[in-house]
């Protein structure tokens, strides 16, 4: 592909790069053989009328004939009530998303697509958008496809693990974007009644579909009547949405729609969980404490040292409770910290023993300390740290705290 093109759809390749995609949807058998035209954008309409985008002429072919749309993973292919039908192999079709390299017929013509991709050079070592930062290889990915989808208006589909900062990046996404002077609104698409009306209300901005791989069947249809509307031009607002799992794995086994994915997920990236960019904790400490009001803060030896070896399974969230913590307590390096093992010396264990000791003190006395905060009610203790439910009672039956 040539870099004269400049119009495409902005999306996220098998391989994870982004690229700018069209396709070529050419005429390979009647009369029209050769014909040719672009999806980069928008619809292709193909017909025997003038005015179609692809003009068939063919005494087979309708007026208006067929619709094809450009998606992130496919191309919407639609009989527009033509009188000898659209047809892929021997099946006719009213509506069908087909693979952006597959034929198919209108009447007796034949019609070949062909895509065509080319490559998006993201910004060189990104690695600050918004409130977003990071200095290691995964989160400087994801901070540079996150810059180049904030400049398009391409659905995005932001992935990761609790508390990693999914919502975080959505909202830098769209300050980024040219939309950063419309509204920004959230919505839990399984309150079906509320996405309509979260989806007005981000006229000219953009909404936040929150845990899209959460919605049963029922609420996913009701999702994707609305962008649906908002593909046809009826509503005015960018997509992004966020999601705990894979949606594309769970697309392949079947437990989440197709045409929702297509709608959501032009761009893709994953936030790391933490104990993927260890290297960046020292930065998120220094930029977390500043939020807080507390950047002359310092944290004690056994502090950084629990920093280092703790696998922070709620992500930054978890930090940053670890670190509000921290700030509270009268004397930090004594009440905050887990206590540092002094018999044996750390010094003289194995790394690997020494570092469960650690690891282990620290687990009792912060779970002993966020239970105590919430008189031993689970669920809230865990929504406070940013750990799921069961994971923090297992934790805690471990220490002996239930």
């Amino acid at each position: 592909m040539t870099s004269s093109i400049r119009t495409g759809l902005l999306t996220t390749a098998a391989g994870g790069e982004v690229v700018l995609r069209r396709v070529l949807v050419r005429v390979v058998s009647g009369t029209s053989a050769g014909a040719f035209g672009w999806l980069d954008r928008g619809t292709l309409v193909i017909g025997s009328h003038e005015d179609a985008d692809l003009t068939v002429q063919e005494t087979t072919v309708s007026r208006f004939h067929a619709e094809l749309g450009l998606l992130t993973n496919g191309v919407r292919l639609r009989d527009l009530g033509s009188t000898n039908g659209t047809f892929v192999g021997d099946s006719r079709v009213e509506a069908i998303v087909i693979q952006p390299n597959a034929e198919f017929r209108v009447g007796r013509a034949t019609i070949a697509l062909t895509i065509e991709d080319e490559k998006v050079e993201l910004p060189p070592q990104v690695s600050r958008l918004g409130r977003l930062c990071g200095q290691t290889e995964r989160m400087v990915e994801a901070i540079a496809v996150l810059t180049t989808a904030a400049a398009s208006d391409a659905p995005v589909l932001i992935e990761g693990e609790s508390g990693t900062g999914k919502s975080e990046a959505a909202r830098a996404v769209h300050q980024a974007s040219p939309r950063a002077r419309g509204p920004l609104i959230s919505v839990d698409p399984r309150a079906t009644e509320q996405v309509l009306v979260s989806a007005e209300a981000a006229r000219g901005g953009t909404l936040v579909i929150d845990a899209v791989d959460e919605v049963t069947a029922q609420q996913a249809s009701a999702l994707v009547a609305v962008l649906d509307r908002r593909e046809q031009g009826e509503l005015d607002f960018r997509v992004i949405a966020t999601s705990r799992s894979d949606l594309r794995g769970r697309v392949e086994r079947g437990a989440s729609r197709r045409d929702l994915y297509f709608h959501v997920a032009a761009i893709r990236t994953v936030m790391p969980p933490l104990r993927e960019r260890q290297g960046d904790v020292p930065l998120l400490v220094h930029e977390l404490l500043t939020d807080l009001g507390a950047a002359s803060h310092r944290l004690a030896r056994e502090e950084l040292r629990a920093l280092a070896v703790h696998p922070f399974p709620g992500n930054v969230r978890e930090l940053k409770r670890w670190l509000e913590h921290a700030i509270a307590q009268q004397a930090p390096s004594a009440a905050a910290a887990p206590s540092r093992p002094s018999d044996p010396d750390l010094a003289s264990l194995p790394y690997k023993q020494a570092k469960e000791k650690l690891l282990d003190s620290f687990e009792s006395e912060y779970i002993a300390e966020l239970l105590a905060r919430h008189e031993g009610n689970v669920s809230r203790a865990a929504q406070e740290a940013g750990l799921d439910r069961n994971y923090l009672a297992r934790l805690a039956k471990k220490h002996g705290l239930r």
